[in-house]
């Protein structure tokens, strides 16, 4: 950024990390960067992970909130260590855009290196800023303090939210971590009322436009449920929790026989209305009861 010297102590963290271990070689050593931030900071694993005191140990100013519009974060200079922060989104979810930043850090230092690594290390942006968002929620979420605590409660909508609080996470990415550790037979579905993309291309066909469905947007399951195949765009029977849900803007929680696009299969459905952007959409919690 024009007319901002670099701070006479700033560390840039990746430059650290890989001046001390090496290019990044696997995914995994994503992993070994996340504990590298922690142990420099002098961080444990115990909630909540402050990460001023990366900021300070490293010597770089606290992220900047500024009015964005299409992205939640910005790595503005890797070498002065700013980073601009949507000013509007909920604290938690800026958390989260922050450790994302820096994890991007560590990309930053790794493209630095040049063709010195490009033949032992290939990604595409995708991958990358998928492994940013695991990064992320690794430093905020230590897998050594989170999985104990998610074992003793077990997976539920109360675990999440108990569980974002402690924290200091997003529910969504809360829960998200709970599908990753969880080792019974659990998926979370984001349901919104859509077209199937096939609808949408005969609308733009000019065929009648068909009514809309409470249908499946996103989805994620722990190893458990992986015989359970959802497939996206799914829609769910009016009769079901999920879409009372959507009807009555309450929580609602109910064992239900759910048709899931192969086959039905008999849950405790716990349902939540929640918006995301402008769509009003239903978050649920599906436990397998089958046996």
């Amino acid at each position: 950024m024009k007319g901002v010297d670099r701070p006479a102590h700033y560390r840039h963290p990746g430059q650290a990390f890989i001046a001390r271990y090496g290019g990044i070689q696997i995914e995994q050593d994503v992993q070994r960067y996340v504990e590298f931030l922690r142990q420099e900071a002098g961080l444990s694993n115990e909630p909540p992970i402050h990460l001023d005191a990366i900021y300070q140990h490293f010597g770089m100013p606290a992220p900047l909130r500024a009015p964005l519009t299409d992205q939640q974060g910005i790595l503005v200079d890797s070498q002065t260590g700013i980073i601009l922060i949507k000013e509007d989104d909920p604290g938690v979810r800026q958390r989260f855009t922050e450790g994302h930043e820096l994890m991007e850090l560590l990309f930053d230092a790794q493209e630095q290196l040049g063709q010195e690594v490009a033949a032992t290390w290939e990604i595409d942006e995708g991958r990358k800023e998928q492994l940013c968002d695991r990064g992320a929620a690794d430093l905020l979420m230590p897998q050594s303090s989170f999985v104990p605590r998610l074992q003793e409660l077990g997976i539920s909508l109360d675990t999440g939210c108990a569980l974002a609080s402690l924290y200091q996470t997003s529910l969504l990415a809360t829960l998200i971590r709970m599908m990753q550790y969880g080792t019974s037979a659990h998926a979370l579905v984001m349901w919104h009322y859509a077209l199937k993309p096939t609808e949408l291309k005969r609308l733009k066909d000019g065929e009648p436009e068909p009514r809309k469905k409470l249908r499946v947007w996103w989805r994620t399951w722990t190893k458990g449920w992986r015989s359970h195949f959802i497939p996206k765009d799914k829609s769910i029977s009016l009769d079901s929790p999920i879409y009372r849900a959507y009807r009555t803007g309450r929580v609602e929680r109910a064992v239900a026989c759910l048709d899931l696009g192969q086959g039905k299969i008999n849950c405790q459905v716990e349902a939540m209305p929640m918006q995301i952007g402008v769509k009003d959409c239903v978050l649920s919690v599906l436990h397998s009861i089958e046996k």
